[in-house]
């Protein structure tokens, strides 16, 4: 529920939703899903091996076919071998080329093969090469006999076929203390963990259950309306009270997030009592007891430890988990206008308060705008009341990054705002990329109120340094290994029709930690890029599809010094006005129409109610609704609400969303979702179709460009590709 303070002309124009994507999904493989250990690899029947010459095959299982998995990041994994080698490539990347052992770390991109929830692939992954990201790691000639060679060899698509699925299978899974290898099953409508060998660790008993992490694990009681934790033995180490969407279920830091609606709704539950369900008036919420009872929601978050202990009391508005040994905590400061706002600080394991209650910025960025990395974090300045307008408008605050201890690295500057979407600051490896974009005149030049917007990007170290300023550039990512890559724009080039679609044309070049330019021209006029699979890896530079070897870059400085004084000038680019979109769409070979459609800068965005109602009745049919704190999506379940039908006309009143959606327990936001002309979310379909991908609603899209329509297809799995 967020609006910019002034009129847009976006920066960039980005590809039309429903248009074919070259772009892989974004269902990789993450630390949660793959424990750092060691595995044995299995394709079909037979083992990955190295022979003598260093030569990868299938193999029935032997002593040097162990592999360490460690995560890098991501996706990004290297497989460590007994005797310190690695499963890598060495030489071209071709089609037949072989997979190797080689002397130095070799980063692979590794991804679950189990992205529909099929519980049979839930240990099942495939291998493909970052700076080839359309080869997969397979068994030549489709063959599981011993000495069937192990190559890699273009494919495409992103599900892998039958002979390019590796099994990872933990060795002396049997001996595990935490559990965190164990799987999930069913038993007469109940759940219970199984090592990999099938044996019952913990019988099946709880009415549902998430997977182990660090020797702990969090399971619901639906009666009840609440979570509690267990340990490995499947003893209880905390009582039945917990709120499910706001309690964690991944360790961090050696703690767990965990919330209460209230000490009032806790005392209700330990006296026998559950939780029917919440309802909200203005910005008052109430939770209902099953008994009747009518009781204050104050949510109360803190940390307990791995035996269930809550090591830091439950006290904070709200909490996030722990990275690098600080967590952002949340004080409550009033409400107005429709929102509720807090003010930012930053606590470390003990619970201490390290960075003081004094920033903002909770009603327009998600979580990962306030999670450190490599010891940075942004920072947004506190605008209390004043950060609300009576119309609904939520004003953007000044931003910047500052260190672990509350250290400003990057100041904040009032002409400098960020967008609560493709958020502009970000770093990896000493190189801080800042995209802020500014008030300007028709001309591009930074001009208060004159009326239109561009975006400017700086390339900065750690120690906040300004290296470069790059003029004519309006987007830009870090790609690691000291490289940018970022894309040349200039408001005063006219628009183009390009691909069908107007853009202001421009191409993307490489940068190195200095701000030289290592390559130039690349990718010209792929709007796309920063959504296609990116980054650096053994040597290479890769993006768009497309990778280039690179040197070594020397060690990043760290001298000390002030950003240089606010001077670029920079051009902007379109409207902010979003207008009924025209795109047609097809289901079961029949035209659908939608309650309401938008097109923003030529990307479609759909009403969610619309969606629903579209897809009632189908295989991915879905419920939505408001529980008081998040808008609840209930996959498999029939829609029941009404959307009335409106004539549709252009409109400025056009806002990102921060609107908080929970489906399954899970918590979470759109990356791309705007509020039109009022308080109703409009999502891409093609986000929403990848978000319910493994879910009773599952929905594929994909557009038909010989038709010229997005085909709809109910109960299939997004694929993100186009037919």
């Amino acid at each position: 529920m967020k609006k910019r303070f002034f009129s847009l002309l976006l920066a960039m124009c980005l590809v039309i939703a429903m248009v074919p994507s070259q772009s892989f999904g974004l269902s990789w493989t993450m630390e949660n899903t793959i424990h750092e250990g060691w595995y044995n690899l299995r394709a079909m029947t037979n083992y990955l091996n190295i022979t003598s010459q260093g030569d990868a095959e299938l193999r029935k299982l032997s002593d040097n076919e162990a592999y360490y998995v460690e995560n890098h990041g991501g996706a990004k994994y290297t497989l460590k071998m007994k005797d310190g080698r690695y499963l890598g490539l060495d030489g071209s990347r071709t089609d037949g080329a072989r997979v190797k052992a080689v002397k130095n770390p070799y980063t692979w991109l590794i991804y679950w093969e189990a992205t529909n929830f099929n519980k049979e692939k839930s240990d099942i992954f495939s291998l493909r090469p970052p700076e080839a990201v359309k080869m997969v790691v397979n068994a030549s000639g489709e063959k599981n006999a011993d000495g069937t060679p192990v190559i890699i060899w273009t494919h495409d698509k992103l599900d892998a076929p039958n002979h390019a699925e590796f099994r990872f299978i933990p060795v002396g899974e049997g001996q595990s203390s935490t559990g965190e290898m164990w799987q999930l099953y069913t038993e007469n409508g109940l759940t219970g963990y199984k090592d990999y060998s099938g044996k019952v660790m913990i019988k099946a008993q709880f009415e549902r259950a998430e997977k182990f992490s660090q020797g702990i694990a969090k399971v619901y009681n639906k009666d009840k309306g609440v979570c509690a934790y267990i340990d490995t033995t499947g003893k209880l180490i905390t009582p039945y009270k917990y709120e499910p969407a706001g309690s964690g279920n991944i360790v961090t830091d050696g703690l767990m997030r965990v919330a209460i609606d209230g000490p009032e709704v806790v005392n209700a539950i330990m006296n026998g009592d559950g939780i029917a369900y919440s309802e909200s008036i203005g910005t008052t919420t109430t939770v209902v007891m099953k008994s009747g009872k009518r009781l204050k929601y104050d949510p109360k978050y803190g940390f307990i430890n791995t035996k269930g202990k809550e090591v830091i009391p439950l006290q904070f508005y709200e909490a996030y988990s722990f990275q690098e040994g600080r967590a952002t905590v949340f004080q409550y400061q009033g409400a107005t206008a429709g929102y509720k706002y807090s003010k930012v600080g930053y606590i470390d394991t003990t619970g201490k308060i390290i960075v003081p209650y004094k920033y903002g910025g909770e009603n327009l960025y998600d979580g990962k705008a306030f999670t450190y990395k490599d010891g940075l974090v942004p920072f947004f300045e506190y605008l209390g009341k004043a950060g609300f307008l009576s119309d609904g408008t939520v004003l953007l605050p000044p931003g910047g990054i500052m260190d672990k201890q509350g250290k400003i690295i990057i100041p904040s500057n009032p002409s400098r705002l960020y967008h609560s979407y493709n958020f502009g600051l970000k770093w990896e490896d000493g190189i801080i990329v800042n995209c802020y974009y500014a008030e300007t005149n028709k001309q591009g030049v930074q001009t208060k109120g004159g009326g239109y917007e561009w975006t400017f990007t700086e390339l900065y170290d750690y120690s906040g340094k300004l290296i470069k300023k790059l003029d004519g550039y309006t987007d830009a990512l870090v790609l690691g290994g000291g490289y940018v890559i970022a894309l040349h724009q200039l408001a005063t080039d006219p628009p183009e029709n390009i691909s069908g679609m107007l853009h202001i044309p421009g191409y993307w070049t490489l940068f190195d930690r200095n701000g030289n330019i290592v390559l130039d021209k690349l990718q010209k006029n792929n709007f796309n890029l920063p959504n296609t699979i990116n980054g650096y890896a053994n040597g290479y530079v890769y993006f768009g599809g497309e990778s280039h070897k690179v040197s070594d870059m020397p060690a990043p400085s760290v001298t000390v010094t002030q950003p240089e004084p606010d001077t670029q000038v920079t051009p902007p680019a379109s409207s902010g006005t979003a207008v009924p979109s025209k795109n047609s769409f097809v289901m079961n070979d029949k035209p659908v129409s939608l309650s309401a459609a938008y097109s923003i800068n030529n990307t479609h965005y759909l009403q969610l109610t619309g969606i629903a109602v579209m897809l009632n009745g189908t295989a991915s049919q879905f419920e939505v609704g408001w529980d008081g704190k998040y808008a609840v999506i209930e996959p498999g379940k029939p829609y029941t609400g009404v959307v009335t039908s409106t004539k549709l006309q252009n409109t400025t009143n056009v806002r990102s969303s921060g609107t908080k959606f929970n489906m399954n327990g899970e918590v979470f936001t759109f990356s791309d979702a705007r509020l039109i002309d009022g308080d109703t979310n409009y999502l891409q379909l093609r986000e929403f179709a990848q978000k319910l991908k493994g879910t009773k609603s599952q929905f594929n899209v994909y557009w038909d460009s010989k038709a010229s329509v997005a085909v709809i297809q109910p109960g299939k799995p997004y694929t993100g590709e186009a037919q």
